[in-house]
Protein backbone atom coordinates (compact mmCIF):
# COMPACT_ATOMS: atom_id res chain seq x y z
CA UNK A 1 0.00 0.00 0.00
CA UNK A 2 1.32 3.46 -0.91
CA UNK A 3 1.99 6.01 1.80
CA UNK A 4 -0.85 8.13 0.46
CA UNK A 5 -3.24 5.19 0.71
CA UNK A 6 -2.01 4.41 4.23
CA UNK A 7 -2.61 7.99 5.37
CA UNK A 8 -6.04 8.05 3.73
CA UNK A 9 -6.95 4.78 5.46
CA UNK A 10 -5.78 6.06 8.87
CA UNK A 11 -7.80 9.24 8.44
CA UNK A 12 -10.91 7.40 7.29
CA UNK A 13 -10.70 4.92 10.17
CA UNK A 14 -10.58 7.82 12.62
CA UNK A 15 -13.36 9.72 10.82
CA UNK A 16 -10.98 12.54 9.89
CA UNK A 17 -10.06 14.57 6.80
CA UNK A 18 -7.25 17.05 6.09
CA UNK A 19 -8.09 20.52 7.40
CA UNK A 20 -7.01 23.36 5.12
CA UNK A 21 -7.36 25.93 7.90
CA UNK A 22 -4.63 24.12 9.85
CA UNK A 23 -2.33 23.83 6.85
CA UNK A 24 -2.52 20.04 6.82
CA UNK A 25 -0.55 18.73 3.86
CA UNK A 26 0.72 15.29 4.84
CA UNK A 27 4.05 14.16 3.38
CA UNK A 28 3.63 11.09 1.14
CA UNK A 29 7.06 11.10 -0.53
CA UNK A 30 9.04 8.16 0.90
CA UNK A 31 12.34 9.48 -0.48
CA UNK A 32 11.76 12.94 1.01
CA UNK A 33 10.90 11.43 4.40
CA UNK A 34 14.04 9.30 4.31
CA UNK A 35 16.15 12.32 3.35
CA UNK A 36 14.70 14.42 6.16
CA UNK A 37 15.50 11.73 8.73
CA UNK A 38 18.98 11.18 7.27
CA UNK A 39 19.74 14.91 7.47
CA UNK A 40 18.92 14.88 11.20
CA UNK A 41 21.89 12.51 11.73
CA UNK A 42 20.20 10.82 14.65
CA UNK A 43 21.82 8.44 17.08
CA UNK A 44 19.71 6.30 19.43
CA UNK A 45 18.55 8.23 22.45
CA UNK A 46 18.68 11.70 20.89
CA UNK A 47 15.79 14.00 21.67
CA UNK A 48 13.65 15.44 18.85
CA UNK A 49 10.79 17.91 18.75
CA UNK A 50 8.27 17.42 15.96
CA UNK A 51 5.66 20.10 15.22
CA UNK A 52 2.54 19.03 13.36
CA UNK A 53 3.05 15.23 13.27
CA UNK A 54 -0.26 14.64 11.47
CA UNK A 55 -0.87 10.91 11.16
CA UNK A 56 2.65 10.12 12.35
CA UNK A 57 4.48 9.04 9.20
CA UNK A 58 7.59 11.04 10.11
CA UNK A 59 7.11 10.33 13.81
CA UNK A 60 7.28 6.59 13.20
CA UNK A 61 10.57 6.96 11.35
CA UNK A 62 12.03 9.10 14.12
CA UNK A 63 11.04 6.51 16.73
CA UNK A 64 12.49 3.70 14.60
CA UNK A 65 15.76 5.64 14.48
CA UNK A 66 15.82 5.45 18.27
CA UNK A 67 14.89 9.07 18.97
CA UNK A 68 12.96 10.24 21.99
CA UNK A 69 10.23 12.33 20.36
CA UNK A 70 8.09 15.15 21.71
CA UNK A 71 5.34 15.86 19.16
CA UNK A 72 2.96 18.83 19.34
CA UNK A 73 -0.32 18.44 17.44
CA UNK A 74 -3.08 21.07 17.32
CA UNK A 75 -5.78 18.90 15.71
CA UNK A 76 -7.77 17.09 18.40
CA UNK A 77 -8.71 14.23 16.10
CA UNK A 78 -5.11 13.62 14.99
CA UNK A 79 -3.95 13.86 18.59
CA UNK A 80 -6.37 11.05 19.39
CA UNK A 81 -5.10 8.99 16.47
CA UNK A 82 -1.48 9.46 17.59
CA UNK A 83 -2.36 8.65 21.20
CA UNK A 84 -3.67 5.25 20.14
CA UNK A 85 -1.04 4.59 17.49
CA UNK A 86 2.29 5.90 18.78
CA UNK A 87 2.09 6.90 22.45
CA UNK A 88 2.31 3.19 23.42
CA UNK A 89 5.56 3.10 21.42
CA UNK A 90 7.15 5.87 23.48
CA UNK A 91 5.93 9.06 21.83
CA UNK A 92 5.51 12.04 24.17
CA UNK A 93 2.49 13.84 22.73
CA UNK A 94 1.19 17.33 23.44
CA UNK A 95 -2.21 18.40 22.16
CA UNK A 96 -1.93 22.13 21.61
CA UNK A 97 -0.54 24.98 19.56
CA UNK A 98 3.22 24.85 19.01
CA UNK A 99 3.24 28.63 19.41
CA UNK A 100 2.28 30.12 22.75
CA UNK A 101 2.57 33.50 20.98
CA UNK A 102 4.35 34.85 17.91
CA UNK A 103 7.56 35.03 19.91
CA UNK A 104 7.22 32.02 22.22
CA UNK A 105 7.03 28.30 21.65
CA UNK A 106 4.66 26.05 23.57
CA UNK A 107 5.81 25.73 27.21
CA UNK A 108 6.33 21.99 26.79
CA UNK A 109 8.71 22.59 23.88
CA UNK A 110 10.63 25.12 25.96
CA UNK A 111 10.73 22.67 28.86
CA UNK A 112 11.94 19.84 26.62
CA UNK A 113 14.60 22.08 25.06
CA UNK A 114 15.79 23.22 28.47
CA UNK A 115 16.31 19.68 29.72
CA UNK A 116 19.18 18.85 27.39
CA UNK A 117 20.44 18.73 23.79
CA UNK A 118 17.68 18.34 21.21
CA UNK A 119 16.91 18.56 17.51
CA UNK A 120 13.97 19.89 15.54
CA UNK A 121 12.58 17.67 12.78
CA UNK A 122 9.20 18.37 11.21
CA UNK A 123 7.00 18.83 8.20
CA UNK A 124 6.03 22.31 9.37
CA UNK A 125 2.64 23.84 8.51
CA UNK A 126 3.37 26.79 6.23
CA UNK A 127 1.72 29.45 8.36
CA UNK A 128 3.81 28.76 11.47
CA UNK A 129 7.09 27.64 9.89
CA UNK A 130 8.96 30.93 10.24
CA UNK A 131 8.01 31.73 13.84
CA UNK A 132 8.73 28.15 14.93
CA UNK A 133 12.22 28.28 13.40
CA UNK A 134 13.01 31.77 14.68
CA UNK A 135 11.69 31.08 18.17
CA UNK A 136 13.67 27.83 18.33
CA UNK A 137 16.85 29.63 17.23
CA UNK A 138 16.34 32.26 19.95
CA UNK A 139 15.98 29.79 22.83
CA UNK A 140 18.70 29.72 25.51
CA UNK A 141 19.34 26.16 24.31
CA UNK A 142 18.57 26.15 20.56
CA UNK A 143 18.38 22.87 18.67
CA UNK A 144 21.64 21.15 17.78
CA UNK A 145 20.17 20.84 14.30
CA UNK A 146 16.87 21.68 12.62
CA UNK A 147 15.67 19.84 9.51
CA UNK A 148 12.21 20.90 8.43
CA UNK A 149 9.99 21.36 5.41
CA UNK A 150 8.91 24.89 4.59
CA UNK A 151 7.40 26.67 1.61
CA UNK A 152 9.94 27.01 -1.21
CA UNK A 153 9.80 30.81 -1.25
CA UNK A 154 10.28 30.89 2.53
CA UNK A 155 13.37 28.70 2.19
CA UNK A 156 14.76 31.05 -0.46
CA UNK A 157 14.15 34.06 1.78
CA UNK A 158 15.82 32.43 4.78
CA UNK A 159 18.90 31.61 2.68
CA UNK A 160 19.02 35.00 0.91
CA UNK A 161 22.12 37.17 0.86
CA UNK A 162 22.39 40.72 2.27
CA UNK A 163 21.30 43.35 -0.22
CA UNK A 164 19.15 40.98 -2.28
CA UNK A 165 15.42 41.54 -2.74
CA UNK A 166 14.67 38.48 -0.59
CA UNK A 167 16.90 39.60 2.29
CA UNK A 168 14.91 40.57 5.36
CA UNK A 169 14.60 40.39 9.12
CA UNK A 170 13.85 36.65 9.26
CA UNK A 171 16.93 35.78 7.21
CA UNK A 172 19.10 38.17 9.24
CA UNK A 173 17.99 36.65 12.54
CA UNK A 174 18.30 33.01 11.44
CA UNK A 175 21.69 33.59 9.79
CA UNK A 176 22.95 35.55 12.77
CA UNK A 177 22.29 32.46 14.87
CA UNK A 178 23.40 29.79 12.42
CA UNK A 179 23.59 28.52 8.85
CA UNK A 180 20.49 27.63 6.80
CA UNK A 181 20.87 25.40 3.74
CA UNK A 182 18.27 24.20 1.24
CA UNK A 183 18.63 20.43 1.04
CA UNK A 184 16.02 19.58 -1.56
CA UNK A 185 13.10 21.11 -3.42
CA UNK A 186 9.78 19.26 -3.15
CA UNK A 187 6.92 19.53 -5.62
CA UNK A 188 3.23 19.53 -4.68
CA UNK A 189 2.98 15.79 -5.43
CA UNK A 190 5.12 15.09 -2.35
CA UNK A 191 2.11 15.93 -0.18
CA UNK A 192 -1.54 15.00 0.31
CA UNK A 193 -3.56 17.03 -0.31
CA UNK A 194 -1.32 18.78 -2.80
CA UNK A 195 -0.47 22.41 -1.93
CA UNK A 196 -0.46 25.02 -4.68
CA UNK A 197 3.23 25.81 -4.13
CA UNK A 198 6.53 23.97 -3.98
CA UNK A 199 8.22 23.19 -0.68
CA UNK A 200 11.78 22.58 0.48
CA UNK A 201 13.66 20.58 3.06
CA UNK A 202 15.68 23.16 4.97
CA UNK A 203 18.58 22.35 7.30
CA UNK A 204 19.72 24.87 9.90
CA UNK A 205 22.86 24.46 12.02
CA UNK A 206 23.41 26.82 14.99
CA UNK A 207 26.65 28.77 15.33
CA UNK A 208 26.11 31.14 18.29
CA UNK A 209 23.42 32.26 20.75
CA UNK A 210 21.37 35.33 19.91
CA UNK A 211 21.46 38.31 22.29
CA UNK A 212 18.23 39.20 24.05
CA UNK A 213 15.93 41.36 21.97
CA UNK A 214 17.83 40.91 18.72
CA UNK A 215 14.88 39.50 16.78
CA UNK A 216 12.51 42.28 17.83
CA UNK A 217 15.16 44.90 17.01
CA UNK A 218 15.79 43.37 13.57
CA UNK A 219 12.12 43.51 12.68
CA UNK A 220 11.97 47.15 13.78
CA UNK A 221 14.98 48.36 11.79
CA UNK A 222 14.08 46.34 8.69
CA UNK A 223 10.90 48.39 8.43
CA UNK A 224 13.28 51.05 7.07
CA UNK A 225 15.52 48.61 5.22
CA UNK A 226 16.15 50.85 2.21
CA UNK A 227 17.20 53.89 4.25
CA UNK A 228 20.77 54.77 5.19
CA UNK A 229 21.90 53.51 8.58
CA UNK A 230 21.49 56.56 10.85
CA UNK A 231 18.02 57.31 9.44
CA UNK A 232 16.91 53.67 9.64
CA UNK A 233 17.92 53.55 13.29
CA UNK A 234 16.14 56.81 14.06
CA UNK A 235 12.98 55.55 12.33
CA UNK A 236 13.16 52.50 14.59
CA UNK A 237 13.08 54.77 17.65
CA UNK A 238 16.76 55.42 18.31
CA UNK A 239 17.87 58.96 19.15
CA UNK A 240 20.18 60.60 16.65
CA UNK A 241 23.28 60.90 18.86
CA UNK A 242 23.43 57.25 19.97
CA UNK A 243 22.53 56.10 16.45
CA UNK A 244 25.40 58.02 14.86
CA UNK A 245 27.80 56.91 17.63
CA UNK A 246 26.87 53.23 17.19
CA UNK A 247 27.40 53.37 13.42
CA UNK A 248 30.80 54.99 13.96
CA UNK A 249 31.79 52.55 16.72
CA UNK A 250 31.14 49.63 14.37
CA UNK A 251 33.24 51.20 11.61
CA UNK A 252 30.24 51.31 9.27
CA UNK A 253 29.82 53.80 6.44
CA UNK A 254 26.80 55.94 7.42
CA UNK A 255 25.78 56.12 3.74
CA UNK A 256 25.15 52.39 3.61
CA UNK A 257 21.59 51.16 3.54
CA UNK A 258 20.32 48.98 6.36
CA UNK A 259 19.51 46.15 3.95
CA UNK A 260 23.19 45.83 2.99
CA UNK A 261 24.38 44.78 6.46
CA UNK A 262 25.60 41.24 7.03
CA UNK A 263 24.42 39.24 10.05
CA UNK A 264 27.74 39.93 11.80
CA UNK A 265 27.34 43.66 11.21
CA UNK A 266 23.74 43.53 12.46
CA UNK A 267 24.90 41.84 15.65
CA UNK A 268 27.66 44.37 16.18
CA UNK A 269 25.32 47.31 15.62
CA UNK A 270 22.73 45.84 18.01
CA UNK A 271 25.45 45.36 20.64
CA UNK A 272 26.64 48.95 20.20
CA UNK A 273 23.11 50.20 20.82
CA UNK A 274 22.41 47.94 23.79
CA UNK A 275 23.21 49.35 27.25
Amino acid sequence: MSLRATIAADLAAAGLAPLHRLGQNFMIDEHALARLVDELRLVPGERVVEVGPGTGVLTERLLLAGARVLAVELDRGLAGLLTAKLVPRGLELVHGDALASKSRLHPDIERFAGEGPWKLGANLPYDIALPVLLDAAALPRPPLLAVVTVQWEAAQRLCAKPGSDAWGASAAVLQAAGVPVIVRRLGPASFHPQPRVDSAILRWTPSRPLPDGFGVWCRAVFAARRKVLPRALRDAGQERGPADAAVAACGLDPSRRLESLTPDEMLALHAALTP
